[in-house]
Formats: C-alpha cells, structure tokens, sequence
C-alpha cells in the first residue's frame, strides 16, 4: 500500500509540474493577446526551457508569433526586446514544423507562416525603401523560403531579392537568384538584361550574349532588351551592330526623348573609352550630338539631355587641349599651337548656351547644382569671361564658400 501511495504522489507531483509549464504557455498567449509582448515573450522563454513544453509544436508556434509582433509593432519599448526577431520567428516555425510529425498542427503551421511571409517581405520593403538593399534581399528571400512552406512559389518576391541583391553590389548571389527565377519562367524581360549585364560584370561576354539572345527571343520588341544587346556590342567593340540595334530601336519608337537620349549616352561614353580607336571614337562623338540634338527637339526641357550636350562638347575641348599642349611640347611650334586654341575655344564656346540653360534650369538645393556649377566656372575661366567667372564666383562662394578653398 505504501508503494502505491508514493507512485501515486509522483504522478500527482509529475502531473503539477507539467501543468506549471503548460501554464506558462497559457500566460505567454494571454499577455500576446493583451499587447503585453515583454511579458509573453517572457513566459515563452520558460515553456521553452523545460522539457515538457520544449517538444510541443504548439510553444514554438506561439513563440513565433509572439517574435512576429515584436518585429510589427511600432511601440519604442517593444523594439530591442531582441534581435532579428523575424528570424527567430522563423526558425521557431521550422521547429514547430519538425516535431508536428502527426500533422495535429498543420493548419495552425500554415496560417503562422502565411503571415511571417508577409512579414518578411514587408520588412523587405522597407529596407529596399531605406536602400539598405543586402538586408532587404535577405528579408525577400526569406519571405520565398517561407511561402515554400505551405505550397506557394513565389517568383516575384524571389526576383525582388536578385534586385535588391543587385543593387547592393552581390552580383553573385543576384546571378544565382535571376537563375532560379528564369527556370521558373517568370515574366520580366528585365530577368536577361539584368543576367546580362552581371555576365558582363563578370567578364563574360559570351554569357551575356546567351541571355540577351534568349530574352530577344522571349520579348522581341522590349526597348531595354535591344539596349542591353547594343550594350553587349559597344562593350565587345563590335560598333556596327551596336549602330544596327540601335537604329532598329529608333525606328520602332522615333518620337521617344528618352530613346534618343538613351542613344545619345551609349555613343557619349563610347566617345570617351580609349579602348576604341579614334575613328570610332570621333564616330561616336558625332553620333552622340545628334541623338542629344533629338532628344531636346523632342523634348525641350530635358534637363539631362542639355547639360549632357554641354559637357560633351567641353570634354571635347578638354581632349583637343591635351592633345594640342603634347604637340606644343614636341614642335615647340607656337603659332600652330595659338591656331589650335582658337579652335578649342570654338568648341568650349558650343558648350557655353547648353550649361547656361542647364543652370538656369536646375533648383540649388539639387544634388547637381555643384557639378553644373563647376562646369560653368571652368568654362568661363578657360574662355578667359571674366564678368561670368566672377558671377558664377559669387554664387559659388554663397553657396560653397571661397573657391581658393576648393581641394
């Protein structure tokens, strides 16, 4: 009788004490339901420490949630509880997901998940709208990870993680990332220029090609995918075909500013790389002046359009000034030389209307003040205006302070 007795008041005893636990479960769900997340998250971490509530799919689902709520709320005492809470969240639910083996919590499992994706991909959102770009292709691709779970494949969040990756400079997690999508037969034409541009990164030029050709395949007519092929041929050296795709873009939307533009600013940088001849060179220069001519007919106030055209005939003037000083320096031949400076004054002198108009244009609290400013100053001062350098001073000096000071 004595034996019984006491196995009776070990289970009585064992009965209590996982009931204490259970309670502690129970009041972590009801300080979730309150609003009072420092206390619930408290009674979670005790059910979490005991071997009775550890090895429950139910306390690991609560705990999730409760981390979710600390990562939504707004309110600052809820916001250093802990860190990457939605992490934690998740893994919670990979342990809940882990130990349902007779699936009694399934439809608990997949509700719980069906939010934390939600949540993942809004904190996604907004690191990608603070342009913490890594950490939102991080949040996006846990959100895809998530929505797996219950059976949903989720290519446009999986693409906005290869976005945001790129963006963020990791071209080779961004390249495995477009990979997976393109298998998936998502539909964004954006997928192969953004594969293509990456392969070009990475100096695979022949890859770029493969992607390019199948996204011309796939979206025939997109603008940015006949860019991207330009792109390919300017970067390879191959000047006709890049000068043929490009006029086939044209041809399909003559009217566009931004097109010419676009067109104008591939032969613009072509006129500056001197990995090209210079007959490809001056070809792309003069290439470039009329397509910038384009645009601004099309589109009179196109700011970029203007100042990109003054900077283009300046730079010119800058090259044939280099130039001019090496032959000075080799024939010492001075009337020459003077010959040449009147000639790249002319050149500096086309310049002149487009950055004054550009400046006129431009609000001085814009990003580009300075640099449209400086343009203008060096210009003055390099075709000897005073009047005008010593109002673009003033300006500068209000702005930047003394121009003696400049590094």
């Amino acid at each position: 009788m004595k034996k019984i007795a006491l196995l009776l008041i070990l289970s009585v005893f064992a009965m209590e004490m996982v009931s204490a636990q259970r309670r502690e479960v129970r009041r972590a769900n009801r300080n979730l339901n309150r609003g009072n997340l420092e206390v619930a998250l408290e009674h979670i971490q005790n059910a979490l420490k005991d071997e009775s509530t550890m090895n429950d799919p139910e306390t690991h689902i609560l705990n999730a949630q409760i981390h979710m709520e600390i990562a939504g709320s707004e309110e600052p005492e809820f916001a250093n509880l802990v860190e990457e809470p939605l992490i934690i969240a998740f893994e919670a639910m990979q342990k809940a997901e882990e130990l349902d083996v007779d699936n009694q919590h399934l439809l608990d499992i997949q509700q719980t998940n069906l939010m934390l994706s939600e949540f993942f991909f809004n904190a996604g959102a907004i690191e990608y709208g603070d342009n913490q770009f890594s950490k939102a292709s991080n949040y996006f691709l846990y959100s895809y990870k998530v929505s797996e779970s219950f059976g949903t494949i989720d290519t446009a969040t999986l693409y906005n993680a290869g976005l945001a990756a790129e963006i963020a400079g990791e071209i080779d997690r961004a390249y495995d990332l477009y990979v997976q999508v393109e298998e998936m037969d998502y539909d964004q034409p954006f997928l192969y220029s953004s594969l293509a541009n990456i392969s070009i990164a990475k100096e695979k030029d022949e890859e770029a090609a493969e992607w390019i050709k199948k996204g011309r395949e796939r979206y025939p007519d997109n603008l940015d995918l006949i860019f991207a092929e330009a792109n390919i041929y300017l970067t390879t050296g191959d000047i006709p075909e890049a000068r043929r795709v490009l006029e086939i873009a044209i041809e399909r939307d003559p009217e566009n500013p931004n097109l010419h533009y676009a067109f104008a600013v591939n032969y613009d940088q072509m006129s500056r790389d001197t990995l090209f001849s210079e007959e490809e060179r001056e070809f792309a220069y003069q290439e470039a002046i009329k397509a910038y001519e384009t645009a601004i007919e099309l589109k009179p106030d196109y700011f970029d359009a203007i100042y990109n055209l003054g900077a283009l005939y300046f730079n010119e003037g800058i090259k044939l000034f280099v130039e001019a000083e090496e032959r000075l320096r080799e024939t010492m031949d001075f009337n020459a030389y003077q010959e040449e400076e009147k000639k790249i004054k002319e050149v500096w002198l086309q310049a002149q209307p487009y950055l004054e108009e550009s400046f006129d244009m431009i609000d001085e609290d814009d990003e580009n003040f300075e640099v449209v400013l400086r343009s203008l100053r060096e210009l003055y001062m390099r075709t000897e205006q005073k009047d005008k350098l010593e109002e673009t001073n003033e300006i500068w000096t209000e702005k930047f302070g003394s121009p003696d000071e400049e590094e």
